[in-house]
């Protein structure tokens, strides 16, 4: 690999991995304009990111077992081929029912950005350095919810909500000419074979059921299901019970996507103080007890706006703390079939952030209230399993930290 490629590559991987965040987070602030425009509720509206998690998740189950065998690159193209055709259709979507079966579309294209960046980073890098890889890439990831709602508002209010599918269709085609022309690929191991589905789910069952995978795997899908939930419920609860306008909002949904950033320049500085195994039993625990706290709060009628602002900002802060090292640690002994593996756990993430979407949206009457309910129940879920099931990992999980 030159020189110049190896500055480029995680500049690469950063751009793949925001394709879908970018069609998680652009168009939250335009539920009330969309839900408007088509005749529907907001409640329908907010059904196509349960669409768009559902397309995440199928996508990631084929895109990485393929990506072993045909190399990346090949399948990059792919995904975001598709992923421009669906954008491209939610655009010019004429009903609700439209909408959520091109965000299915859409989700089974953009699935592509983050288990082929995983699992490019798990070719290149080994170790310390592929944490240190990761929480990069999450930085970088990062700007996505930060900038994401403020220019979805802006196209919004510009032009209207279809020219953010417009611009999305524009963003993945951009990101397709720079992979073709300076991504390398990092595949080495191709496999000559030909593709048999059954070969490829007998791959994940013997990941899934690898005790050093699937531990982590599942405190992470809890963990970040989370993040799932404030991501479906948060427009609603801000906009519709505490009164903030759509871009009130994307300035607040910024703020919030601030710590994870910070969280995620600052996880290899807590590794090398702590190891990854203590330092992802550490911020779970914290993250348990900052929305713990929060919940008593709402339950005894402190609705307070900045409370619970301030609340959310912590959690999602300890999220940023917590993604990456949950990831680090459920790939790091998957030296074969690292697409696979990191294909199924980006599948799990989305299918646990689906199925919390859908009862964060049967709670939605019950307002702020709701929403930390389920977030409660997730953090502490997560913080149960760290601090019972880790204890028979330890023995088998090399300590990585950051030098």
């Amino acid at each position: 690999m030159t020189s110049s490629a190896n500055r480029t590559t995680p500049l690469l991987i950063a751009a793949l991995s925001t394709i879908g965040p970018l069609g998680i987070d652009m168009y939250l602030p335009s539920i009330p304009a969309m839900a408007a425009s088509l005749n529907c509720t907001e409640g329908a509206i907010q059904l196509s990111l349960m669409t768009f998690f559902l397309g995440l998740m199928f996508g990631q189950l084929f895109y990485g077992p393929l990506s072993d065998k045909f190399g990346r690159k090949p399948i990059i193209y792919l995904g975001l081929s598709i992923f421009v055709l669906g954008s491209i259709g939610c655009a010019f979507a004429e009903s609700v029912m439209q909408l959520h079966f091109l965000r299915l579309i859409q989700g089974l294209g953009g699935s592509i950005g983050m288990v082929i960046a995983f699992a490019i980073i798990k070719d290149l890098y080994q170790g310390p350095m592929m944490g240190k890889m990761m929480s990069m890439v999450l930085a970088i990831l990062g700007l996505s919810p930060i900038l994401a709602p403020l220019i979805g508002n802006g196209l919004q209010h510009l032009e209207s909500w279809r020219a953010i599918f417009i611009f999305l269709a524009v963003y993945a085609a951009i990101v397709f000419i720079a992979c073709a022309s300076l991504l390398p690929e990092t595949c080495s191991k191709q496999h000559s074979a030909s593709f048999k589905l059954s070969k490829t789910f007998h791959h994940y069952f013997k990941i899934y059921f690898d005790r050093k995978f699937i531990v982590y795997a599942l405190t992470l899908c809890i963990a970040q299901a989370g993040f799932f939930a404030y991501l479906a419920g948060s427009a609603s609860v801000f906009i519709t019970e505490y009164k903030l306008t759509a871009t009130q909002f994307s300035v607040l949904f910024a703020i919030n996507a601030l710590g994870l950033v910070a969280a995620a320049i600052f996880n290899p500085k807590l590794h090398q103080k702590f190891g990854a195994l203590k330092t992802y039993r550490l911020v779970n625990t914290a993250y348990f007890i900052v929305i713990g706290l929060l919940f008593s709060l709402l339950c005894m009628g402190y609705h307070n706006l900045y409370i619970v602002c301030a609340g959310l900002f912590i959690a999602v802060t300890l999220l940023g703390f917590i993604m990456p090292t949950g990831s680090q640690l459920a790939l790091m002994h998957q030296h074969e079939h690292t697409g696979t593996a990191s294909a199924l756990l980006g599948s799990m993430q989305f299918g646990t952030g689906a199925l919390v979407s859908a009862i964060t949206g049967a709670l939605a009457a019950w307002g702020s209230l709701g929403l930390i309910l389920v977030i409660f129940v997730c953090a502490l879920v997560s913080a149960l399993m760290c601090n019972t099931l880790f204890e028979k990992q330890d023995a088998d999980v090399q300590q990585p930290s950051f030098k």
